[in-house]
């Protein structure tokens, strides 16, 4: 009976071993289901599991899952092989005979090969586990195992095992074979080079092992036939030049073994371990190889290489929306593109979840890096077309170059990662390369963000007020909710001074779920307090409608306050109405406007509204953003906007007015309502009461 493993707890992990634990799992998952006699043994030598055939017919007699593998062999000699074979890599085979059952002993050829994990930090390529597989060669192994004492034995052995031998004579140019795999032999034989029959593609590498090679002294290959019908076909040679009497080369004799079926049974097993499965693109382990190997050149050989890091914009909106067969359609365009994009020889990688990483080998500038980059962004400006619906998607990227041997190339990733979080800052969709004052900066807006969480907790978060004036009646129609930080020790602090947390997606929803309370519940005691404040503006954030449910929730807060819907305005920008989910912030907006609720497009001018885009959402007010309001040469925009708010039905506010210039001019010009300085500051909710029974006084 074979019991199932159990690997030992450990207490602490790290990414490294996290990496190689999911390598041995999915090692020993492909084992326990091979449709063949196969057998894993970790690096400490314990049996970790075994396949239904090797089972079955008891190929490791007396070796249970954890036990010392080493026990089950036969020879000290075999032990020292198995040895080697974990700390070299050397493969090698054995003859054994096994006997289950008290039945006739049968004759069985194993197989050893090293498995090598994936490179990381202060990891070179070490095996990570060997696989053993094993084949009944019961009828002919004897006469193989004998084969050195007879030749007629020997030419058996290498029929049976499919072995060709070639002799080449170098002083003759005469190629003797051993006539033992005709099909193999038609494509070990060469005219005047013996590394005519390498395929292109491993060419280099094994001239360089040739070169390396001392005469008299085997050698082992590995590489593919140069087979002109295009068909894939591995073998595994052992070399050896023979000197003659005279002390040089006479003979050159190779050993051949056709080992297709081996490397794709090995492919299989990497692609369980290093292959995402949805793209088809290699994961983070075979990333993480691909990068200690480039940092390796880069310090051996003062070879420039570049790191890109892709993370696709508003991924999870696109989940959250479309559904996640549309996310995995995405995914897998995006993986075309940067085939497309990069050149073959680049690594590229999916790491997980949305986020992508490109290794770029042998550059001789920043130019080589951002060229690819740029060709991407202009694939990614194509629409998607799945179940019959196209829509665009943008990514923010960030890079890295690496080009200074003083430098430690292991920041690398962090680097490139800072740059990607500042393409996501300055806006997303766009492409930013890694310069050293960017750490500086995210580590204040890290230090912020903490700042910001804390402050949350403390309740240290409030709202001012500031009165929105009616022109026509000169009177007070409602008040702009306008965030505050009560911060300890610096004082009130106005949003410039925490701008960044609005763009932290968690910490946007949670200020925007703060302000929309704080400002229902004075409202409703105001209410009680028989205060006549008209309507209350609440400004939402892009990250509030992508829950899908805002419509609900509004509605559903106002009842549980009791608060009215027509004392409610919700203030959005226009890059919230024109980005990405348009469809949902619409469908939003229009059930909040027929329930009651005003709906005021905030920072007119400043986005990219188009006069299509007013006709198309539910729009009560138009608000003229200060900025043009406070500059003259602005006018005739701010006499634009009036005249088009107008002529559509809406009201136009005017923001930051702070003179008494500013003001008649904007009644000149026929502006509805007043926002600003010249009227009043924000103030706190406690003074709202006092300032509506002074105004017009």
């Amino acid at each position: 009976m074979t019991r199932t493993a159990v690997r030992p707890q450990v207490s602490i992990t790290t990414p490294q071993t996290k990496t190689l634990g999911a390598q041995m799992d999915a090692f020993e998952t492909f084992v326990r289901h091979a449709p063949f006699a196969a057998a894993l043994v970790d690096a400490d030598f314990r049996l970790t599991a075994v396949s239904p055939d090797w089972a079955s017919h008891g190929l490791s007699p007396g070796v249970s899952i954890g036990d010392d593998f080493r026990r089950g062999l036969v020879s000290p000699e075999d032990v020292a092989s198995l040895e080697r074979c974990v700390a070299f890599g050397e493969p090698f085979s054995r003859y054994r005979s096994i006997a289950l059952n008290d039945a006739e002993p049968r004759i069985w050829r194993t197989e050893f090969a090293a498995t090598q994990s994936g490179q990381g930090e202060g990891e070179a390529g070490r095996t990570l586990a060997v696989i053993v597989t094993a084949r009944d060669v019961s009828g002919y192994a004897e006469t193989a195992l004998k084969a050195e004492r007879d030749q007629q034995r020997l030419r058996m052995a290498l029929e049976l095992d499919e072995l060709m031998v070639r002799e080449y004579d170098l002083r003759t140019g005469e190629i003797y074979c051993s006539g033992t795999s005709p099909e193999l032999e038609k494509w070990c034989l060469f005219k005047n080079d013996p590394l005519e029959i390498v395929h292109p593609d491993d060419y280099e590498r094994i001239a360089e092992m040739v070169r390396s090679r001392k005469d008299g002294e085997a050698q082992v290959f590995e590489f593919r036939l140069n087979r002109d019908d295009g068909v894939e076909t591995w073998v595994r040679s052992v070399g050896k030049k023979f000197l003659g009497a005279d002390g040089k080369p006479e003979r050159l004799v190779n050993l051949f073994k056709d080992i297709t079926d081996r490397r794709r049974q090995t492919e299989a097993v990497e692609n369980l371990a290093f292959k995402d499965s949805l793209t088809g693109l290699p994961n983070r382990a075979y990333f993480n190889r691909k990068f200690q190997e480039a940092v390796d050149a880069s310090e051996i050989m003062g070879e420039l290489f570049g790191l890109i890091m892709i993370d696709v914009d508003h991924f999870k909106d696109i989940n959250d929306t479309l559904g996640h067969d549309a996310g995995d359609a995405l995914l897998k365009r995006l993986a075309e593109m940067l085939h497309a994009a990069f050149r073959s020889g680049d690594t590229v990688a999916r790491l997980g979840g949305d986020e992508f990483a490109v290794i770029l080998r042998g550059l001789h500038s920043e130019a080589d890096m951002m060229r690819p980059v740029n060709a991407l962004q202009d694939l990614l400006r194509r629409p998607i077309e799945h179940a019959g619906r196209s829509f665009s998607v943008s990514a923010s990227i960030g890079a890295a170059l690496h080009g200074d041997p003083d430098a430690d190339p292991s920041h690398m990733i962090k680097n490139a990662d800072i740059a990607l979080y500042r393409a996501k800052d300055e806006g997303r969709n766009r492409s930013v390369v890694f310069d050293p004052s960017m750490r500086s900066a995210l580590e204040r807006r890290i230090e912020l963000l903490r700042d910001v969480r804390a402050a949350i907790t403390a309740k240290e978060f409030v709202l001012y007020y500031q009165p929105v004036v009616d022109l026509a009646s000169n009177s007070v129609s409602g008040f702009e909710a306008l965030m505050r930080w009560d911060h300890p020790e610096q004082g009130v602090l106005t949003p410039d001074r925490f701008m960044a947390a609005f763009e932290d997606q968690d910490l946007s929803l949670k200020l925007g779920d703060l302000a929309f309370e704080t400002a229902l519940k004075q409202m409703r005691q105001w209410l009680d307090d028989g205060v006549e404040f008209g309507r209350v503006a609440v400004n939402i954030s892009a990250a509030q409608f992508r829950s899908g449910r805002l419509a609900q929730e509004v509605q559903e807060r106002l009842a549980r306050w009791n608060v009215p819907c027509d004392r409610l305005t919700i203030e959005v920008t226009e890059n919230v109405y024109m980005g990405w989910g348009s469809d949902m912030v619409s469908d939003t907006v229009r059930q909040l406007h027929q329930a009651g609720v005003m709906i005021a497009l905030d920072d007119f001018g400043t986005g990219y509204a188009s006069l299509a885009n007013l006709r198309q959402f539910p729009i009560d007010r138009l608000k003229i953003d200060k900025s043009f309001v406070q500059n003259a040469e602005d006018a005739a925009i701010v006499k634009a906007v009036i005249t088009l708010g107008s002529s559509m039905g809406m009201k136009v506010v005017a923001e930051g007015v702070e003179d008494q210039d500013q003001l008649e001019a904007l009644a000149d010009y026929g502006c509805d309502q007043i926002q600003g300085y010249h009227f009043s500051r924000p103030m706190p909710a406690a003074m709202v009461p006092g300032y509506l029974l002074r105004f017009g006084a």
